[in-house]
């Protein structure tokens, strides 16, 4: 179907746009005081590649399809179960079961738009939930080769469901949208429910782009923002009765500034869930900061903290992330200067509260086409 597509894009030009990565990794952690398996993990970790095809067939219609390679993405899926009789006594001893590797879903997002009138859209399908101001960052476009630490922990992923979108010269923006609040679609899973989503971003001297990274001639932006997004559901038990009803609430605020290469950004983040089994609430609170300066020659130092406190009302756990590095492009005086990016990063992971910390270097290679 790939090689179909690529095969009618230059016919298509003005209907179908095709664009890619691949982004190879290797990363090396050392854990001093874990269990021995765990002490050292070194290889090809979160390597990745990714396609989209996009295009509008109209001005009020367009379409958006992003795939995403994970490298390492696959999980043991059960393939076959037989029963043993090991004493050949006539009744069962234990069940056999045979796994093969599987690859995980590959769907980023599949979606379509319309929009009656410029500032207003309707989006449909599958996508990523504008929760925080980095979800809404394409994943090329990120200043580190992963999103923070606290915003992968607060963040709700990729779901099915819809959003309703504003975007006023690129100065208010705004969306608002339900979601199955699974990550599959309906009936797939034992908890039914919705997950309510609503984002603001407002941006006064302009247009703020969420490129992580700012050109060097990028004039002075800045930008606040917030999200909430609320999931009552419902779970049930394996044999379809009500198990217990939870309400989870999280909420986002973001700050950004960007001149002259310079970048700044951080998020506050919180969670709030109950549930009517236990009457008990989990709480977590977290932030993060990081910033990024361009310099010439194509060179880019990088920095970022973040902490999250998890579990507050009742065993609060407390993780620490700092991580730095240097962003380098060695096409930055050509056509295209974000078209090559290579990453050398530190990273650094401190669970406060077991006393363990992980430390290591990661190195990242991008390349967009």
């Amino acid at each position: 179907m790939i090689a179909l597509l690529l095969s009618l894009a230059p016919a298509q030009a003005g209907l179908l746009q095709i664009s890619g990565f691949v982004s190879p990794q290797f990363t090396g952690v050392v854990r001093p005081d874990a269990v021995p398996e765990d002490r050292l993990i070194m290889g090809l970790q979160n390597s990745v590649a990714g396609v989209t095809f996009q295009g509008e067939p109209d001005e009020r219609w367009a379409f958006k399809t992003y795939l995403l390679f994970a490298a390492a993405d696959t999980f043991p899926a059960v393939t076959g179960v037989s029963a043993v009789d090991t004493d050949n006594d006539g009744s069962v001893d234990r069940i056999a079961t045979s796994t093969s590797e599987a690859i995980g879903s590959l769907v980023r997002e599949v979606s379509i738009t319309f929009s009656p009138v410029e500032v207003f859209g309707i989006r449909l399908g599958r996508m990523p939930i504008p929760f925080t101001s980095q979800a809404q960052s394409p994943d090329t476009a990120l200043l580190f080769p992963q999103r923070a630490g606290p915003n992968q922990v607060f963040l709700a992923d990729d779901d099915l469901g819809g959003l309703l979108e504003l975007d006023v010269n690129g100065v208010f923006l705004a969306s608002t949208g339900l979601f199955n609040g699974t990550g599959v679609g309906a009936g797939r899973s034992n908890d039914r429910g919705v997950l309510v989503v609503g984002r603001m971003d407002y941006n006064p001297l302009g247009d703020f782009a969420f490129n992580e990274t700012a050109g060097m001639d990028a004039p002075f932006r800045v930008g606040v923002g917030g999200g909430v997004a609320w999931n009552p559901y419902t779970s049930y038990d394996s044999a379809g009765y009500e198990d217990v009803n939870v309400s989870d609430f999280r909420g986002s605020a973001s700050a950004r500034l960007a001149v002259a290469g310079l970048s700044v950004s951080g998020e506050l983040l919180r969670r709030y869930q109950i549930d009517d089994l236990t009457h008990r609430p989990v709480e977590a609170t977290g932030a993060y900061g990081q910033a990024g300066w361009l310099l010439e020659f194509g060179l880019e130092p990088i920095f970022r903290m973040g902490w999250v406190e998890e579990d507050q009302s009742f065993e609060p756990r407390t993780t620490r992330w700092t991580d730095a590095g240097m962003n380098v492009y060695p096409g930055f005086d050509g056509d295209n200067p974000d078209a090559v990016r290579f990453t050398l990063q530190y990273l650094s992971e401190n669970r406060v509260t077991e006393q363990e910390v992980a430390r290591g270097v990661s190195v990242r290679a991008q390349v967009k086409w």
